[in-house]
């Protein structure tokens, strides 16, 4: 059962007093560990092709990310990326069979239930009955974001979802897009993500105020962190990050 703790008043005032009347959120590794099932699916993934091939653990754990990263700048977020991955993979390994057939390991990555992040659902229920609009902004399979969504029952929070396509990447349009779907100015906004480039960067370029809590992924940890920009460590600092604003 969720905890119904009230947002804290000094919190609600804080954010009136900036004139914020909306918080838009990215969904993955910023309200749900997405990242822990790519980590977990890809481990598996290596320990199988490793043990069937006698290939080097590490060797094989480096190479696939640095193919999932390239796949990601050629295909976005998209899960058809890792059949390119694969593919490419087969051509450097002796048995391409034991590669291919693997696959199914890396995509039950889409399947799986991610866990919620601690304190995202009274965080949300806090700013949603102090008024506050709140908006979601993610980069993701359609399909794929709202089974997520379903299966951790945040879907009911958000007055607007954006969703960016998958094959592309997040931009400032998508931002201005959510945005505009709440019905508010930018300047008007607080955006929490953890994608430097796709997140931060092109909301603090609309003008809105921003919180980053950096990715484990380096892909999303590139780029130059804007002026102003507070940084947490967890979603669970949310609160007392909001003091920091100004």
């Amino acid at each position: 059962m969720i905890e119904r703790d009230p947002i804290h008043n000094q919190t609600a005032e804080k954010l009136r007093q900036l004139d914020i009347k909306a918080i838009l959120f990215d969904l993955d590794d910023t309200l749900i560990h997405t990242g822990e099932l790519f980590s977990k699916y890809m481990e598996e993934y290596i320990k199988t092709i490793s043990n069937s091939l006698g290939i080097d653990y590490d060797a094989l754990r480096t190479r696939l990310q640095e193919l999932n990263d390239e796949g990601y700048h050629k295909m976005g977020v998209s899960p058809q990326r890792w059949s390119l991955v694969v593919d490419q993979l087969s051509q450097e390994l002796d048995n391409a069979d034991v590669v291919k057939e693997n696959l199914n390991i890396l995509m039950k990555i889409y399947t799986d239930e991610p866990r919620i992040k601690s304190e995202a659902k009274v965080i949300l229920k806090g700013l949603q009955d102090a008024g506050f609009k709140l908006g979601l902004v993610t980069h993701a399979n359609t399909d794929w974001t709202m089974r997520k969504l379903n299966q951790t029952g945040l879907l009911n929070y958000f007055d607007a979802i954006k969703i960016a396509d998958e094959n592309g990447f997040k931009t400032t349009e998508h931002w201005k897009g959510g945005i505009e779907m709440l019905g508010v100015e930018s300047q008007q906004c607080l955006v929490v993500g953890d994608n430097l480039k796709g997140d931060i960067i092109p909301s603090a370029s609309l003008g809105a105020k921003v919180f980053w809590m950096p990715s484990s992924w380096s892909v999303y940890r590139q780029g130059e962190v804007p002026e102003g920009t507070i940084v947490m460590d967890e979603l669970s600092d949310f609160w007392n990050a909001v003091q920091k604003l100004s």
